[in-house]
Parts: structure tokens; sequence; C-alpha cells
């Protein structure tokens, strides 16, 4: 008989909680929505803090969010967690065609060539949007923060050939080396808001709104 392994135990746990726990029992997918993000910067912050035991506890909580949607999809007969891992898996295979063939088996040549890897995901997520309603934002959430936005939306239009975009100006270029460089800059743009009374994260929002408008939405990315 095989064991239980940890995620059947948690997927049991939750569907108790669910049937016992009124608290449980009442969430939906909309009430649980500022948990789920909240959930996601908790996992941000211990990347950044490189705490390897914070991290394992924060997936673990993010994890839950995801198997409380399976669960809930699954009540209502709409889907459960192994369509969750189909889709995902079907997904997965259909756009790494530089290591699975069509049929999920191992490619005899993998290639290395990263720019070949990501024209080859583009290609087959093209092919997946074909006939489908052209999404807003390059198909982005809406609720990203602005500055994710914006250099999402950048990415993805360039990789799309895309003219006209923002540059760095030569004079940033010329302060902004590195990582660290950047940061003090964001910073100091930051302070300049403050000083004008200004919310940055407005103000980038409504620059990218203005921008990208008329701009083609199709594009694709990892």
């Amino acid at each position: 008989m095989r064991s239980e392994s940890e995620l059947d135990r948690l997927i049991g746990i939750i569907e108790t909680l669910r049937e016992r726990c009124a608290w449980t029992g009442a969430l939906t997918h909309e009430s649980l929505r500022t948990y789920l993000v909240e959930e996601s910067y908790e996992v941000l912050d211990a990347i950044g803090a490189k705490d390897p035991q914070l991290l394992c506890e924060e997936l673990g909580d993010l994890l839950f969010q995801i198997l409380l949607h399976a669960q809930i999809a699954k009540e209502q007969e709409n889907f459960g967690l192994q369509d969750v891992a189909k889709a995902l898996a079907d997904k997965l295979l259909r756009r790494n065609r530089h290591v699975f063939d069509a049929q999920g088996n191992l490619e005899p040549v993998i290639t290395e060539d990263v720019a070949q890897i990501i024209r080859i995901w583009d290609a087959a997520k093209q092919a997946e949007r074909a006939g489908a309603p052209k999404r807003k934002n390059a198909g982005l959430p809406a609720g990203l923060p602005a500055l994710t936005l914006s250099q999402k939306l950048l990415d993805r239009h360039h990789r799309a050939g895309a003219t006209n975009l923002p540059e760095a100006t030569e004079q940033m270029r010329a302060r902004v080396h590195d990582e660290q460089g950047l940061g003090a800059e964001l910073l100091a743009l930051s302070a300049r808001a403050e000083e004008l009374g200004l919310d940055a994260e407005s103000v980038l929002r409504d620059a990218l709104t203005k921008k990208y408008a008329g701009m083609k939405n199709e594009t694709t990315s990892p």
C-alpha cells in the first residue's frame, strides 16, 4: 500500500477544515483575494531575507491559498486540483518544445541558446492565443504594481518589435551602472515625488496608460 504523501495529508486537512471550520468553510474565491496578494509579498520578503527556513514556511502559506481555491472550485463542481495540475503540465510540455517533443518525450538534442528558448516559448504562446480576444496590457494583470508593470510592458513590447519605446537617457546611463546605483536613483525619484506632493505609483501608472493605450497588446512572454 502506498503511504500517504505530505501533499495528500495537507489536502485532506484542507477538506476537513472546509467541512468542519465555520471560518474556513465561509471562504470564497473573492474573499481570498487579499490573502493571496499578502502571501505572495511575504514570499518575496523571505526571498529578499535569504532565509531558507522562512521561505519554506511562506511558500507553504502561499500553497495553502492555491489549494483552498482548488478545493472551493471542486465543491462548486468547476474543477479540482488534479485539473489544475494537468492544465499546468500540459502547458509546460507545450511551451517548452526545446526540451519535450509533441508526445512529451525528451528531445535528443536540447538547445542552451536562451534567445532561441524564448522564441520557442513565444511562438507556442502566440499559437495558443490565435483567435482569442486581445488582452489589455499585453495580458498582464492590471493590479500589478506600476513599476513591475512598466518593466514587463517594456520587455514584451520590445520583443514584439514595437518602436518608439521609452529609453534611459545618456545622463542616467552615466549615473546608473548596477543594482546599487539603480536603487539610489529610484529612491531619489521617490524623494522628489514626495517633495512635489505626488504619488509616484499613480503618476507612473497614468504614464503607462497614456503611452501604451494605442499600442498592440498581443505580445507574449514566459
